[in-house]
């Protein structure tokens, strides 16, 4: 317990006499470059859409006819085989009688024979007409595409949005709570397909893809009891699916467009991170660092000028300078140095984010590494939650430049 206590309470002097880090969360805009490269001349493009749910609608009547004439060469081998066996019986039974009425006339006592059952007149098994999809406007999936930094407009490249027809419909029922708070909640699995391809006069086909292939899921009501949910589906079904088509193609629309913007389009984004001041500590003055984080903010918030970060170029080198200025006083090995260890790997975490909108892909990555092999946790966590972005900023960046 004394070794515990003793532990604490070193803990506690040694925080009253470390630096505390400012964690300033700041949000600034940026562009981001598409991950398929097209060329100026062809981002003008005119958005065709097909309608693959009617090739289903065809295969699912193909199939239902099919269903419809075995149904009926069943019910007419059944019907077959009834009267064959019906014949059978009421021979076996005339025989029977006539043997019975013969002795009757001539006085002979005999046990007159019991009519026998005759079998069950078979029935045709009804097939039931295939659920289809209904018509989809083509206005109403154009309407939902819009390519950002592209012109919508004919005689340049062709992007075709193919709308697929629902399929998996599955309804999951959960039960929860007990006694009066019970419920019975249900969500509708479905999946429906969207093919996206895009098509320049030159290079021909440079994106084509099926996205939307995995399960989604439509939230439906909740019920007191189960019994309830079969009367809402007795009475609502067909309300139901016509509800759901819409809104799954709603959602397949509007993924489509975050899509073919993600692969294509110069989307504008909002970035949020953290860049690391220093709070006043003793006699310690940090102004240089409150001065290189000014910098950085506006730095920051010029990216978004264009695409290529040029219009911050000269700020994002001043706040760049002075955060290396400040490093080349980091003293890792002495805790209660003015830049410490922790205050250290803090800027580095600041300077990977400078170098990253500099372009300097490569030297951002390194700096990270730096943060996060300095045993501070903050920086740890930090680089942690941003080494993604990085990585996929390079990937963009290098499909361009």
């Amino acid at each position: 317990m004394k070794i515990i206590l003793t532990t604490l309470l070193l803990a506690i002097l040694f925080q009253g006499y470390s630096q505390n880090i400012s964690d300033n969360k700041i949000t600034f805009q940026y562009t981001q470059l598409p991950l398929v490269k097209i060329e100026k001349d062809f981002q003008t493009y005119e958005t065709r859409v097909a309608h693959g749910y009617l090739s289903s609608n065809e295969d699912s009547l193909s199939n239902y006819a099919l269903q419809q004439e075995v149904a009926q060469q069943n019910y007419e081998s059944a019907l077959v085989n009834y009267r064959s066996q019906k014949k059978n019986i009421l021979k076996q039974y005339y025989r029977s009688m006539a043997i019975w009425e013969k002795a009757v006339n001539e006085g002979v006592p005999a046990i007159k024979p019991i009519k026998p059952k005759m079998p069950h007149l078979p029935s045709y098994q009804e097939v039931l007409r295939p659920r289809l999809s209904s018509p989809i406007a083509d206005e109403k999936v154009k309407q939902g595409i819009d390519i950002k930094g592209f012109k919508k407009g004919l005689g340049g490249s062709i992007l075709t949005i193919d709308v697929q027809a629902i399929r998996n419909i599955k309804i999951i029922q959960k039960k929860s709570g007990s006694g009066k708070s019970t419920k019975y909640k249900y969500d509708c699995e479905y999946s429906l397909p969207v093919l996206i391809k895009f098509e320049t006069p030159v290079d021909g086909v440079v994106l084509q893809e099926v996205v939307l292939r995995n399960v989604q899921k439509y939230k439906m009501k909740d019920f007191k009891s189960q019994y309830d949910f079969k009367i809402y589906w007795l009475e609502n079904q067909e309300l139901f699916y016509s509800e759901l088509e819409n809104y799954a193609r709603t959602q397949a629309i509007k993924f489509a467009n975050e899509y073919v913007n993600d692969q294509l389009g110069y989307v504008a984004k909002s970035r949020s991170t953290e860049i690391y001041s220093v709070k006043k500590f003793k006699s310690y003055d940090y102004s240089d660092i409150t001065n290189a984080y000014s910098a950085t903010v506006l730095a920051l918030n010029l990216v978004s000028k264009d695409k290529e970060h040029k219009g911050a170029k000269a700020k994002l080198e001043v706040a760049l300078a002075q955060w290396n200025e400040i490093m080349m006083e980091s003293n890792s090995y002495d805790k209660k140095a003015r830049v410490n260890d922790k205050i250290s790997a803090m800027i580095r975490c600041n300077i990977a984010e400078i170098q990253l909108w500099l372009n300097q892909f490569d030297e951002a990555q390194a700096t990270l590494n730096l943060a996060e092999n300095a045993r501070v946790l903050k920086a740890k966590n930090h680089v942690r939650g941003t080494k993604a972005f990085y990585t996929n900023s390079k990937t963009r960046w290098n499909v361009h430049y």
